[in-house]
């Protein structure tokens, strides 16, 4: 009797991961404990399986079981396998095996997934104790591509992830969402097996109703009423079925409060998605914050959006615990972000919070460039905290709110003393133009990171997991990293051999004769991408500055952004070293890819009348102070029309500091950014007096200097390596 039941229960919880089992001739080795009323105690079974048996029949017959197709199961009695490698079973069942086995295949599918991820990956990972005293590995610790891989369902429909979810015992809990339809609990109760998963789903629709669920709340759409809802229903949870789940069930409870398009109305369409979880069972809870941007024209397909991204929160916060690979597959299966105009959904705040996320697992900084990076937003904010001193994310909508500004944007490899110089500049000249009892001006610089950030192509999921799955079959000793032959062979005749050589001596810049598959794919804290942006971004904070960080390379775009928050008046702070106007504004081949071209693009960004450019003089080789040059040709005409209308305002010497206007003390603002790279690049000493003394100490310490010595450009090499792919 338990011999078809092993054998149903072997193939349909495990799946071999490389080649046939017949290969390999790996014992499986299965236990299974039930109690019934009439006659069964326990059924173990130690097999070794035959030469004949594969990956395909094994994974056919699961298949077939899964969905409920019950066909003959295989015989293999006859069969034998040599020497010391004979069948051997132990056995000792009831007549309840066989239903017992089948009950394993169908309705613990997700454990048994976990089972086969625990037989390849077992070592370090984090183990989850569930029911029935089955130990099972979290898989949370190791190389994160080999997370990646693991995480089955990406690149996949809804549905499934959904599925996978509701198929895992261990997990249950509630879904409130109110705004933008019901979408994510609609998509878990039609993907099947939904009891195992959903509580309830509801909808507070009316502010009194939701009041009376939750609180009451100055507004509602906001995180203050997300977090009231993640507790309330949370806490529902605890006290209603607690007792009947008992302490080894997870409980979570998903959140969504949006201002969906609504009828006659041109509000903006954003609002706040969370979800609050166990992530491992008896432990407090852990909280994922959420805000969103919804780009569609309709409520109707804005649920359908929220839908896909609230699935893949709760499926991911289900597999993995790691925040930048959260981050990372949020938008699986939407249209990612390239430009503002673009993207169904923009995501531009998130924050991690409790047991699950402990401090030093995520660095706010570099998880804004990863959402940049990702195309999750095209730009991200972030301010100091008053209390500790570090840079944390903050949502647009209420920073930037009816505040005048000045914006200041570079890529700032490195800083210099000019850019302070040039912000106080610009500071005294808008506080000129305000009227009396306006907002404080907040003054802000505009990171780019355009130069880090990969082609799109190189984002998507699928195209993701195809280079992930190309790097871990070429990585031959499986040590999680690749050596100057496994590149070669990878490579193969797609490119020559003195391209790999030298794009391998660019990414070993340890000197250690290899490279880190997470660090070519930017999801390692120390990967070459994330090093040169935590770095640029060390420069910045001893100014104290919010920093907005993104990729919107040209500046009426960032304008048009901006003008998304505010009514006010807008600065955008250029010049100062060796700053030209024509490269920077006028020139005709930045607009290429702007249907109306120059004239166009200067339309969009002074057209409010609300935006100007200031433009800071520079300060030649001897001191002497100039205008920023001027452009040549027609666009000459064009910039004296702009400085006529107000749009390009060059700023007068009485803006300027007072060493700044005196040669006899001006020197360490002589120059900017790009001229201080030219002297580190020839190891001339003088760039120290160019740039503040935190950046000295940075430069010489965190290796820039030796990149920059050298002239590496290490994004644009790992995005070379991985497009040969």
């Amino acid at each position: 009797l338990t011999v078809p039941a092993c054998w149903h229960f072997a193939s349909a919880a495990f799946r071999p991961v490389r080649g046939s089992f017949a290969s390999r001739q790996r014992p499986l080795r299965c236990a299974m404990s039930a109690s019934a009323a009439a006659a069964a105690s326990a059924a173990f079974a130690l097999a070794e399986l035959p030469p004949l048996v594969h990956e395909a029949p094994l994974r056919r017959v699961a298949a077939e079981h899964l969905a409920g197709v019950h066909k003959p199961l295989p015989s293999w009695s006859s069969q034998r396998t040599s020497g010391s490698g004979s069948v051997a079973l132990a056995v000792s069942a009831g007549l309840l095996g066989g239903l017992y086995a089948e009950a394993v295949a169908v309705g613990s599918a997700s454990t048994g997934r976990r089972l086969r991820r625990r037989k390849r990956w077992g070592a370090g990972a984090k183990t989850r104790r569930l029911a029935g005293s089955e130990e099972i590995h979290h898989l949370q610790e190791g190389p994160r591509h080999l997370q990646v891989l693991k995480l089955e369902q990406l690149g996949r429909r809804p549905s499934e992830k959904a599925l996978a979810v509701n198929l895992d015992p261990t997990i249950y809990g509630s879904f409130a969402e109110i705004g933008a339809g019901q979408e994510v609990s609609r998509t878990f109760l039609q993907a099947g097996a939904a009891a195992g998963t959903v509580a309830r789903s509801m909808s507070a629709y009316d502010m009194r109703m939701s009041d009376v669920s939750y609180g009451k709340a100055k507004r509602y759409v906001t995180n203050e009423r997300l977090q009231q809802m993640l507790t309330g229903e949370y806490e529902e949870c605890e006290k209603c079925i607690r007792e009947t789940k008992g302490d080894e069930c997870r409980f979570f409870a998903f959140a969504s409060t949006l201002a969906a398009k609504a009828y006659l109305s041109d509000r903006e369409c954003e609002g706040w998605v969370g979800v609050t979880y166990q992530h491992e069972a008896g432990q407090p809870r852990s909280t994922v914050s959420l805000h969103v941007r919804m780009r569609d024209p309709t409520a109707e397909i804005q649920g359908e959006a929220i839908g896909v991204l609230g699935t893949n929160l709760i499926y991911l916060i289900n597999n993995t615990m790691d925040p930048y690979l959260i981050a990372t597959f949020l938008l699986d299966g939407l249209d990612l972000n390239d430009g503002i105009e673009f993207g169904r959904l923009e995501i531009d705040y998130i924050n991690f919070e409790g047991p699950a996320f402990p401090e030093g697992s995520w660095d706010p900084r570099l998880l804004a460039m990863r959402m940049v990076q990702l195309r999750l937003a095209n730009a991200v904010l972030l301010e100091p905290d008053e209390e500790t001193g570090k840079y944390r994310q903050v949502v647009p909508n209420n920073s930037l709110y009816k505040r005048p500004l000045i914006v200041q944007r570079s890529r700032f490899a490195p800083v210099t003393n000019m850019h302070q110089e040039v912000m106080e500049a610009c500071q005294k000249r808008l506080a000129k133009d305000l009227e009396e009892g306006a907002k404080p001006i907040l003054q802000m610089l505009n990171l780019q990171v355009d130069d880090l950030t990969p082609p799109r192509k190189l984002v998507e999921t699928e195209q993701k997991m195809k280079n992930m799955r190309a790097m871990v079959e070429g990585d031959l000793n499986g040590d999680g990293h690749i050596d100057l032959q496994e590149l070669e062979a990878m490579v193969g005749d797609r490119m020559k051999k003195e391209e790999v050589n030298d794009i391998f001596a660019s990414l070993d810049i340890e000197n250690t004769g290899k490279v880190s598959i997470d660090a070519l794919f930017s999801i390692s804290d120390a990967s070459f991408v994330a090093r040169e942006f935590i770095d640029r971004f060390a420069m910045l904070e001893p100014l104290r500055y919010p920093v907005l960080i993104s990729n919107i390379r040209r500046t009426h775009k960032l304008a048009a952004y901006l003008r998304r928050y505010t009514n006010q008046k807008i600065a955008i702070a250029v010049g100062g070293g060796g700053f030209c106007i024509q490269r920077a504004l006028f020139d005709t081949n930045a607009y290429r890819n702007t249907e109306g071209g120059m004239l166009e693009a200067f339309g969009r960004l002074f057209s409010p009348g609300k935006t100007q450019v200031f433009t800071y003089p520079n300060i030649g080789p001897e001191g002497d102070i100039m205008q920023a040059t001027m452009p040549e040709g027609p666009e000459k005409l064009l910039y004296d029309y702009l400085v006529e209308r107000g749009g390009i305002v060059p700023l007068e010497t009485e803006y300027m500091s007072l060493s700044a206007q005196d040669a006899a003390s001006n020197q360490a603002l002589r120059l900017g950014s790009t001229e201080v790279r030219e002297l580190i690049r020839t190891g001339s000493p003088d760039w120290e007096q160019y740039v503040p003394e935190e950046v000295v100490d940075i430069v010489k310490t965190r290796q820039w200097f030796d990149r920059v010595s050298h002239g590496e450009v290490f994004a644009k090499t790992v995005y070379q390596f991985l497009a040969s792919l």
